[in-house]
This record gives C-alpha cells, sequence and structure tokens, in this order.
C-alpha cells in the first residue's frame, strides 16, 4: 500500500501560489507586536500570548491543505466555505476587541456568545445578499474592520467607545476630527493582520459551480429574515440585556464595553435609547404639577425702564482642572473672571455629559429640559427638536427680543441650521458670517467670536433689545504640546513635566478668560442695560492623569461634570455664590436676575430647584448637598421623578403636550 504523503499547499484561488515572504511578514508581525505589548511575565501578556496561539493554529489550520482533512470535509458536504465562513465571526469578534486593546478573559468566557450573535447576522445578511462566499467574508470583513477603526477613534479621542448617539452626530465628529493627532496601537495593528488574515481565508474559498436558483435565493433571505427576528425579539423584547448587563454605565460606558464586549454593550445601550414614557406618567399629574407654578408665572416685569440686552456665552471646554486635579501653575489662567466681584454672580454648574456631546448642554440650558427626562445616549437636536420647540429664545421673543445665534464653526454641525430657527432664533451667524477672523490653531478665536457679538449689538435698533446665543470654538479638544503663544503668555505646570496637552488647554483658558475681558469692558461703557451669562458646555476628555480615577459613585465622580459659570451685569444686580446648579435651570435663574416675564414652566423649574438644585441625566443633588445615582431613592426622588413627568410632557409627549404652560400666557 502506497504510504500517503503529507503534503502542504498554499493555494490562492486555487491555482497561484500566495509568496512566501507575505506569510512570513504575517507571523512575524504579529509575533512582534504580542511581544511588545508588556513583558511576558504580566498577566495581560499571559494572556495575550495564548491568544496568539490560538490565531497561529487558526492560520495554520486555514493555510494547510491536509488530504485526509479535505476528504472527511467532503465526505460531510461541509468544504471549506462552510468551515471558514463559521471562523469569520470569530475573527470578526476579536478584531473588535483587540482594536480597543480588551483583553478581558471573562468577557470573553462569559458574553462571547452575546457578542458573536450580532457577528454571525451581520456576516449572514450580508451572505443573504449577495450569495457568494467569498465576497461575504471580504465585504463582512471590511465593514466590521472600519466599524471598529471608528469605535477606536472615538476612544482615543473621547476616552470611551462608540455609542449609539454618535451616529447621529457624525457629520459633527468628522468636521472637527482633522484637528486631533491620530496614534496606531499594537491593537490596532493586531486587528488589522486580523483583517488581513480573513482576506486570506476569503481568497482560499471556490467559486459557486452555478449560480443559485430564485427559489434557493428566496429560502435563504427568507431565512435570515426569520433568524434576524428570532435575535431582535430575544434582545428587544424580553429581559435578557437587563439580566445579563445589571448596570449600564452610562458615566463611563468604556468599563461597560470591556466587562460584557462591544457588540453586546453597543446593543444595550440602543435598547436604553426607546422613548417609553416613564412609569407612573399621566396628564392629569403634569396638569396638577403645572398650575400650582402656574399661579407665580407671567406677572409683571421687575425691570427698572428698559429691558436689558442679553448675552450668553457657551464657551467649548471652558472648565476649572482645579476641581479634579491638584496641580500648580507658574500663573492664573482664569485671571480676570477669577476676581470679578462687582454685580457678579458666580457658581458651579453641573453638565449631563464629559468630553463631547456640546449639544446636550445646550439643550438642557435653552429648553429647561435635563438629559433626565429623555432616555440615555440620545441627541436632542438631532432626534426631538424636529417642530417649533419651546425654549429662552421664544419666550424672549415674545417679549420684543431679537435672537441672534452665533457659532464660529459649521452651520450644520448638530443640525443647528435647522434647529435655532425652531427653537425661536431669528438670525444665524455660522464661521461663513466672519470676516477675516482671528485663528487659534484651527478654530476661530474667542476674540473674534466675541467681536462679532459687539457688532451685532452696534447693528441692532437703539429700542430693540437683543438676545445673542454665542457658542464657542477656541478651546475644543485636539490638545498637543505645541506651543502656541509666547512664554509670557504659556501657561506651564510647576514640578508636572511631560504634560504639554494640558498645559496648552490651560493656555487656550487663559486666552479666552482675556477675551471675555475684553468684552466686559467693552459694555461696562454702554448706556443700555446689558447682563452677560458664560458657562461651559463640558470638561475637556483628554487628561486621564487628572481624571481617571475608576470612580464609579456620583459623590466620586460628580467634580467630572462640574463646569463654572459667570453671570455679570453693567448695572446693579444682586451679587450672590452658587454652589450647585445644573444647566436645566440656569436659562431660568438668568430670567429671575434679568427681572423678565417666565412661564409656567420656568416657575416649576424655579421652584424645584429651591429644593434639587441639580438634576442631570447621570444624578442630582439636594439642597443639602447630598448626592444620589438618578434613580436611586431619596427623600427627594419623588420630586425627580415628577420632573420627568413634566419633562417628559414637554419635550416629548408631542400629541398631548400642555402647551400653555410652556409659553408666556397673554
Amino acid at each position: 500500500m502506497k504510504k500517503e504523503r503529507l503534503e502542504v499547499k498554499l493555494n490562492y484561488k486555487g491555482r497561484k501560489s500566495i509568496p512566501g515572504y507575505l506569510l512570513s511578514l504575517y507571523f512575524l508581525l504579529l509575533i512582534i507586536v504580542f511581544i511588545r505589548q508588556e513583558p511576558v511575565t504580566s498577566v495581560r501578556s499571559l494572556h495575550a500570548l495564548g491568544y496568539l496561539l490560538i490565531w497561529l493554529g487558526i492560520t495554520l489550520f486555514s493555510m494547510l491543505e491536509i488530504s485526509a482533512v479535505r476528504r472527511c470535509f467532503q465526505a460531510y458536504a461541509l468544504g471549506l466555505n462552510g468551515l471558514f465562513l463559521a471562523i469569520m465571526p470569530v475573527l470578526s469578534f476579536l478584531m473588535v476587541e483587540i482594536m480597543v486593546s480588551n483583553y478581558n478573559l471573562h468577557m470573553f468566557r462569559s458574553y462571547s456568545l452575546y457578542n458573536l450573535i450580532w457577528y454571525i447576522v451581520i456576516c449572514y445578511m450580508i451572505h443573504a445578499l449577495i450569495r457568494n462566499s467569498k465576497y461575504t467574508m471580504i465585504l463582512g470583513g471590511l465593514i466590521i474592520y472600519l466599524m471598529a477603526l471608528v469605535n477606536y477613534f472615538v476612544y482615543l479621542f473621547r476616552g470611551n467607545p462608540l455609542i449609539p448617539s454618535d451616529l447621529l452626530a457624525w457629520q459633527t465628529g468628522m468636521s472637527v476630527a482633522s484637528n486631533y493627532t491620530v496614534s496606531i496601537t499594537e491593537g490596532v495593528l493586531v486587528a488589522t493582520l486580523l483583517m488581513y488574515l480573513i482576506y486570506v481565508l476569503a481568497c482560499k474559498l471556490e467559486k459557486p459551480k452555478k449560480k443559485p436558483s430564485l427559489l434557493n435565493r428566496i429560502l435563504v433571505t427568507g431565512s435570515f429574515l426569520v433568524t434576524a427576528s428570532v435575535v431582535y425579539g430575544i434582545f428587544f423584547n424580553t429581559d435578557l440585556v437587563e439580566a445579563k448587563i445589571r448596570v449600564l454605565d452610562f458615566f463611563a460606558p468604556k468599563y461597560t464595553y470591556m466587562t460584557y464586549g462591544t457588540a453586546f454593550s453597543f446593543v444595550a445601550n440602543v435598547k436604553a435609547m426607546g422613548t417609553e414614557e416613564p412609569e407612573g406618567y399621566s396628564i392629569d399629574k403634569v396638569e396638577a404639577l403645572l398650575q400650582n407654578a402656574a399661579y407665580e408665572a407671567g406677572g409683571e416685569e421687575k425691570t427698572s425702564g428698559k429691558k436689558p440686552n442679553i448675552i450668553v456665552i457657551m464657551n467649548e471646554a471652558y472648565s476649572d482642572l482645579s476641581l479634579v486635579g491638584n496641580f500648580e501653575t507658574n500663573m492664573d489662567y482664569r485671571p480676570f473672571t477669577r476676581t470679578l466681584e462687582d454685580n457678579t454672580t458666580q457658581g458651579t454648574m453641573y453638565v449631563s455629559v464629559f468630553g463631547g456631546a456640546t449639544s446636550d448642554t445646550e439643550y438642557e440650558f435653552l429648553t429647561g429640559n435635563s438629559m433626565a427626562v429623555l432616555p440615555k445616549n440620545c441627541v436632542p437636536y438631532q432626534q426631538y427638536v424636529t417642530d417649533p420647540t419651546d425654549s429662552l429664545a421664544k419666550t424672549l421673543k415674545d417679549q420684543g427680543y431679537y435672537n441672534i445665534a452665533i457659532h464660529p464653526y459649521e452651520a450644520s454641525g448638530y443640525k443647528r441650521d435647522l434647529v435655532y430657527p425652531l427653537l425661536g432664533f431669528d438670525e444665524f451667524l455660522s464661521m461663513e458670517d466672519f470676516k477675516e477672523p482671528e485663528f487659534i490653531r484651527s478654530y476661530i478665536s474667542d476674540r473674534s467670536s466675541f467681536q462679532k457679538v459687539i457688532e451685532e449689538y452696534e447693528a441692532k435698533g437703539k429700542d430693540q433689545p437683543l438676545f445673542i446665543f454665542n457658542v464657542t470654538m477656541q478651546d475644543h479638544g485636539g490638545y498637543t504640546s505645541e506651543q502656541l503663544f509666547s512664554e509670557e503668555e504659556s501657561v506651564r505646570l510647576t514640578g508636572m513635566p511631560g504634560f504639554g496637552a494640558v498645559e496648552q488647554y490651560l493656555s487656550l483658558q487663559r486666552q479666552s478668560d482675556m477675551a471675555f475681558q475684553v468684552l466686559t469692558d467693552y459694555f461696562s461703557k454702554q448706556e443700555e442695560p446689558t447682563i452677560i451669562l458664560m458657562f461651559g458646555d463640558h470638561q475637556p476628555v483628554a487628561f486621564s492623569t487628572f481624571y481617571d480615577s475608576g470612580a464609579s459613585k456620583p459623590e466620586e465622580y460628580r467634580q467630572k461634570y462640574a463646569v463654572p459659570f459667570i453671570l455679570w451685569a453693567n448695572y446693579d444686580i444682586s451679587e450672590d455664590d452658587v454652589d450647585n446648579i445644573s444647566a436645566n435651570y440656569l436659562s431660568t435663574y438668568l430670567l429671575k436676575v434679568a427681572g423678565l416675564k417666565d412661564t409656567a414652566y420656568n416657575e416649576y423649574l424655579w421652584q424645584l430647584y429651591q429644593r434639587v438644585p441639580v438634576i442631570n441625566g447621570l444624578f442630582y443633588i439636594d439642597k443639602n448637598n447630598g448626592i444620589y445615582s438618578l434613580g436611586e431613592a431619596s427623600g427627594y426622588s419623588e420630586l425627580v421623578r415628577e420632573y420627568q413627568y413634566v419633562g417628559y410632557n414637554n419635550a416629548l409627549d408631542k400629541d398631548r403636550k400642555l402647551s400653555e404652560y410652556f409659553y408666556l400666557r397673554e
């Protein structure tokens, strides 16, 4: 009997041989990447080496054509096509997790199935559409690789992974992406090598001998639709997600993603975006709550003489890092605003976002609706402001104000060009409306942005009260170690070398502070009464040394959501220090200081503010400075629940909205 010879062939399209050096390069790069991860003695590297052995085994098995194995597959009518298509979702799963350096063995052991099923659905869908195994692997692998790459870049720029609402704001993200520094990690290289492996395996698949019949296509497509429907029903119409993911971390989604896997966590976030009405919600309850406030609303104006011009500045990434980190600098980075006292109120405002999602803070301030009343991870401007919406601008417009929104960047960001008119603004000026502005990095400076405010003030009619809402861009993320200003104007950390990006951010803050001084100096010389309110939209994300403490309780991470606000007037107003206020209350606070009429909703918010001064999308703080997670029981949780009823009616229950309580009565 002739002894069977073990024959190894590396086939490409069945005939052409894959160059040996490509395969050698593949293995060499894979080994180098894993050796560079960490010293081999570390647990993480042992995990990585374990995965390396698995991948090497898969690769060798896929490349080797052992005659006995081939006969086995042929005997059972399986073939390499079925084998490689089965491997494809596994490689995709590994590719996505390794891209962001997720080597959590517990996740792989306990939650692989809940992740793999979504990669299987993607591959199944593509195969049902094109009925070609080779192109299913290539196209499916490429789609998943690109999704993994997007997730990695979001992680890199913001410190947290991709969440569903990011897809709604993709245009805004793309418009600022060029201003960030991109770094390629070992995880990206390994994921890229896995994508290459998928491509190599795909090229070995046999071409179908004949095209599938129409009946075959119908059966396969129908089978996919049934499978997809079952998967959807299990994940979205049962409590499977809630049973497996006990706590969905909206504060730091990266911990959820690392623990449960990217695909499973993303699906859980999609499910959390549902707009179900709050438990116990009814129109009668909302009306009873607002009726109590309606008696106090819309009274006589308390202004003496002319209505004040109102200028609101939402300053990009304006914050005080000393709240979250202990450090010293060679100079004060907020020398003017920190010492401003006359006719001034200063304080700490809490927002619902960290490191991004600027429009959420805009929405909270302008409408009075906290993110606590909306689905998790939503983008209100993109999803819910689709019709004329009650807001501070509308309330001021009803009192004779001319409303101008200014944003020195692209008008389409967060759909502002469509949203602002619906909120009651008469005019919107974007970067195209600036003539020869000053740029700092790639953004129009605050000096130029504030100069545009002055220009609009000087162009208005003498007896026309003006409301300007200015959303700045100068201090946007993408900080580097580059020195932007002279040594005399550059803020330096004392005794902390190697933090050039932090120093650049603090130097930008100092420039913004100086620009605000120029603005207030100008209006201090004007006769018309004018109020200027400035606050931050969120804290910057880029400084993990200051932030990443692993805090998981509200009392530990509250400062990450704290930003300063300052309210100044060129006439006598009461001076105050506000320890706690959230963005949804600040416009009502502004109306009270200005002595203007307010709506029943404003009055309701004002009464609620006295007892629960902070309600954001994650936690609430009571008047005694007690802090609780949103939904946590306390002596004030019923007030928060009632606010969610009222906010839901205002923001989401458009068919049954009690509109008369949200605008000024005649």
